[in-house]
């Protein structure tokens, strides 16, 4: 039996030589199914080899460790009569990974309790194993891996060799098997690739590098340039490219302010005519074209009812005009944060601001803005921006913030 198992390590370790690729996800948890050979140590039984079985449970906790549950069971044929004894027991073992295309390796340090029945003394004593190993995956089932490790079991069983003063029983351990992988399905479908972000892949595209924002054809190549509202301004530099027929242009294409009439309605800084996300309160930056920036903005006018997360009516009147500004630019995510002074206990605080942020996102969301952009946390009383010991400092503290991301 002993040449058997050494047969199979050896064939492991030529296996993993000339193995296949390695395509054993090591992110998902899996179970392992192994034979053992284990040397027992001479002062409690000779020069005698025993034999068993060894299951585990991995689960990954990051990409370089694993843990392992482990249960074995050890038969161990007795020289001095025609009995034998038998070992077995659970254990906790860490595994710190190394991986290469082909194989990967491990160390492992671990220990648990063992049971024993020797020379019909029946005891349970404590171990602890150390050792190596390596893993492979065969080329027609990835979710299937070939694994081979050597231990040294230290058993610390007093009752493990009667009459003999020994408190220690070090012995190697060579355990090789099977492990099999959970959470393998179908492989994600593969996309078309579109390098330049044209709105036309790769595999169709005749002019590959287009600078961003060129229009193109269905070739990739750029399109000729056009004037779809026949104002006399080119599509592509055409800031209002709806504008009726007839209507009187400047060179955005767009019409010019109207004398009497209020040139930017929403105060961002950026003339109607040429705002394409009207709306946005003056609070906000803007780009030349009025749409929001990458920013984070503190608004003390978005209040609620008294100790509530009721919005009064001109919150909701500044809310409106950020979500028209939010549905004019689809290309932005956005956080709401709750804040709130520090009366009142900190638990209290934290859920309270943690509701009026949700209030918050649910009117926007009401507005018609895509819920999946929009997210909503609360701070509580922990990140002040002035003093909470006067009243002006405690009214900076009651604040919403908004955290615009490009997406």
């Amino acid at each position: 039996m002993k040449k058997i198992v050494m047969a199979l390590t050896l064939a492991t370790l030529g296996g993993a030589a000339g193995a296949a690729p390695l395509n054993f996800d090591f992110s998902k948890s899996y179970v392992a199914a192994m034979g053992s050979y284990q040397h027992l140590d001479k002062v409690r039984y000779g020069d005698v080899d025993a034999y068993g079985v060894q299951f585990a449970y991995g689960l990954p906790v990051s990409e370089a460790l694993n843990l392992e549950a482990t249960a074995f069971g050890t038969y161990m044929p007795r020289s001095v009569d025609d009995k034998a004894d038998l070992s077995y027991g659970l254990g906790l073992d860490v595994l710190v990974m190394q991986r290469n295309d082909k194989y990967a390796s491990f160390l492992l340090a671990g220990g648990g309790v063992l049971r024993e029945d020797i020379s019909k003394i029946e005891s349970i004593a404590p171990y602890a194993n150390i050792g190596a190993g390596f893993m492979g995956n065969f080329s027609f089932m990835p979710s299937l891996s070939y694994r081979a490790e050597v231990r040294g079991v230290a058993d610390f069983n007093k009752d493990g060799a009667p009459g003999r003063n020994k408190d220690v029983f070090i012995e190697p351990r060579v355990n090789v098997g099977l492990v099999y992988g959970f959470g393998y399905g179908a492989p994600a479908p593969v996309l078309p690739v579109d390098s330049d972000g044209d709105g036309v892949v790769d595999a169709s595209d005749l002019c590959p590098n287009t600078p961003p924002g060129t229009a193109v054809d269905a070739t990739g190549c750029p399109a000729a340039v056009a004037d779809t509202d026949g104002d006399g301004v080119l599509d592509t530099i055409d800031q209002c490219p709806d504008t009726p027929a007839g209507t009187i242009v400047d060179g955005t294409g767009c019409p010019p302010p109207v004398a009497g009439v209020n040139p930017d309605l929403d105060g961002d800084g950026v003339l109607n005519e040429l705002d394409k996300c009207p709306g946005t309160p003056p609070s906000f930056k803007v780009d030349v074209v009025g749409c929001m920036v990458e920013q984070t903005v503190a608004l003390q006018n978005v209040n609620f009812e008294f100790d509530s997360d009721q919005l009064t009516a001109g919150a909701k009147t500044l809310l409106d005009g950020i979500a028209e500004s939010l549905l004019a630019q689809t290309s932005v995510t956005v956080l709401v944060t709750g804040h709130t002074d520090a009366l009142g206990p900190q638990s209290y605080n934290l859920q309270l601001s943690q509701r009026r942020a949700k209030s918050v996102m649910v009117y926007l969301v009401g507005k018609g803005v895509d819920a999946t952009r929009i997210s909503a946390e609360g701070e509580g009383e922990f990140s002040p921006v002035a003093s909470n010991e006067t009243e002006e400092g405690r009214a900076q503290n009651r604040r919403v913030e908004f955290k615009i991301t490009a997406q």
